[in-house]
């Protein structure tokens, strides 16, 4: 086997193991074992009562950002 034959063997070789196709990867979010952010789903119909006493739903607010806090005292 001459030196081009070897060296075109050996880049072969390299080659063989350094590419893997993309499904045998593995899963980077089970190596690092993550959780993955489940999609958006809507609220349930909420209703409530405003600080002035009149009652008031999620519905009315629907496309605006909505900040609920909830809280409690021990």
């Amino acid at each position: 086997m001459g030196p081009r034959a070897l060296i075109a063997a050996l880049a072969l070789a390299l080659g063989a193991f350094v590419h893997q196709p993309a499904d045998a990867q593995p899963d980077p979010f089970a190596a690092m074992n993550a959780l993955r952010v489940a999609p958006p789903a809507a609220i349930p119909a909420v209703t409530f009562q405003t600080l002035e006493g009149q009652p008031a739903s999620l519905a009315a607010f629907r496309g605006r950002p909505v900040l609920l806090t909830f809280f409690t005292t021990w």
